[in-house]
């Protein structure tokens, strides 16, 4: 993915989140003042989902998910590569099944409504295949990095950091 549209992809996700907040807000500020506002919890839920997704990517991308080495840090370089490959291999067909499984959800639900707002529920599950293929996409292309050189392949964590 491009540098321009990974800054956008931030961009969103922050702009999201602080959404959420305001959203958030609104609805304590409403039932505080004695006008309930349930529509504004509502899509701060369904702002969240969204922001939930992108932000996983984003880790993804920078590898800022958690990783636990203890097994793997004594093991030999070789097999840790193997096992580096092995690993977003597996996350990539979970990544494809989540992109599967979640588009059927996401029909199944578009007749739902959401809460006080009236839209389909169907745009909060939308969010789950679209993150997945964007993680899809993340994993596809660090895989391409590995076999082309590009990039190193390490299952192995860095003391006090994720990876």
């Amino acid at each position: 993915m491009s540098k321009f549209l990974y800054k956008i992809e931030e961009a969103v996700a922050m702009f999201l989140f602080a959404l959420t907040v305001l959203m958030v807000l609104v609805g304590a500020v409403g039932r505080t003042a004695g006008v309930p506002q349930t529509w504004s919890i509502d899509l701060a839920q369904a702002i969240f989902a969204w922001c939930c997704v992108l932000g996983a990517d984003i880790a993804l991308k920078n590898r800022g998910h958690i990783i636990i080495d203890i097994a793997v840090r004594p093991m030999p370089a070789a097999l840790q590569t193997f096992l580096s490959y092995l690993w977003y291999i597996i996350i990539t067909a979970f990544l494809g099944l989540l992109v599967y499984l979640g588009t059927k959800l996401t029909l199944i639900n578009t007749q739902r409504e959401l809460g006080d707002l009236g839209v389909s529920y169907g745009w909060v599950t939308a969010s789950i295949p679209a993150g997945a293929a964007l993680m899809l996409i993340s994993c596809l292309t660090r895989l391409k990095n590995f076999i082309t050189g590009k990039e190193a392949t390490t299952i192995q964590g860095r003391d006090g950091e994720a990876l």
